[in-house]
């Protein structure tokens, strides 16, 4: 295994140091490609779960915690359900060919 990382974007070269096993990661040019509408959401879930690990972090009351870790594992999970649906996805389509084909489809024969 590799100690870098590739940008998810297939057409970008950066690379970054790998920090744990599965670690996808997306350069800050790409990211910056993407539709603003995208990333405001993204960032969205990142401050969401940064704030639930503050209180968890503060809280010692173990029933608490059990409830904030839920609320926490809910923003992680609609994190990676919007990384592979809105960033991932549309980075790895595959651009369609100008062609024959294309063309038609443009004029909508």
């Amino acid at each position: 295994m590799s100690d870098r990382v590739p940008c998810i974007n297939p057409r970008c070269r950066r690379t970054f140091k790998r920090e744990h096993e599965s670690q996808e990661t997306i350069c800050g040019k790409c990211f910056r490609m993407l539709p603003e509408a995208v990333r405001k959401e993204h960032r969205g879930y990142w401050r969401e779960i940064r704030k639930w690990d503050r209180r968890i972090a503060r809280t010692a009351d173990e029933l608490k915690i059990v409830r904030m870790r839920a609320i926490r594992e809910r923003a992680s999970y609609y994190l990676g359900t919007h990384w592979d649906a809105f960033i991932k996805g549309p980075l790895l389509a595959p651009d369609k060919p100008a062609g024959l084909e294309t063309f038609l489809e443009e004029i909508g024969l």
